[in-house]
């Protein structure tokens, strides 16, 4: 009945770490499994899915653990750190996601070139990356970053009155966000 009383939910700590372009963003992986065989990399799609799994494949011969976020509660994840390698559009079903598995902290690589951040001035950060002197396979951390990326959720949010599923987190903008 009152907020007063209500018991706030904790809040999760999200990492985000943004790469300008995709193949920063794989390589950034890489070099985190690299120094940690205990990952597991988490998608939100499976068009992203199939593009992590192709890369690793070009690049290791080890077994890198690549699950869906359908499957993150799945014993496949026991005893591993999860990392996600993009964001899903919506916070509310991140954040579900986040608590249902546990997590107290929370690292997210995106890219500047996803659809979620060309929709929303990703091309804008990257001009003011490149004048700033960011070199292309340099990934930035800031809690600005966090805060925008939350914003912009929270927006789409308020639009988006009943979900589609999508394949693609272009397909999923194209599907719940009309022009």
């Amino acid at each position: 009945m009152f907020s007063l009383f209500k018991r706030k939910e904790p809040e999760i700590k999200l990492i985000d770490k943004v790469a300008m372009d995709e193949t920063a963003k794989f390589n950034s992986l890489l070099l985190l499994w690299n120094s940690n065989k205990d990952i597991a990399f988490i998608f939100w799609f499976d068009e992203s899915l199939r593009h992590a799994e192709s890369f690793f494949a070009d690049k290791t011969s080890m077994p890198v653990i690549l699950l869906t976020a359908k499957e993150a509660a799945s014993p496949q994840l026991a005893g591993k750190t999860p990392v996600f390698a993009e964001h899903y559009p919506l916070r509310q079903k991140e954040q579900d996601l986040f608590s249902r598995i546990g997590l107290k902290t929370v690292q997210v690589f995106s890219s500047l070139k996803e659809p979620l951040f060309q929709r929303f001035g990703g091309d804008k950060i990257l001009e003011v990356m490149k004048r700033l002197g960011i070199k292309d396979d340099e990934i930035i951390e800031h809690n600005m970053i966090s805060k925008a990326i939350q914003r912009v959720q929270e927006k789409i949010e308020k639009k988006v009155l009943i979900e589609q599923s999508a394949h693609s987190q272009d397909d999923w903008l194209k599907k719940n966000l009309p022009s």
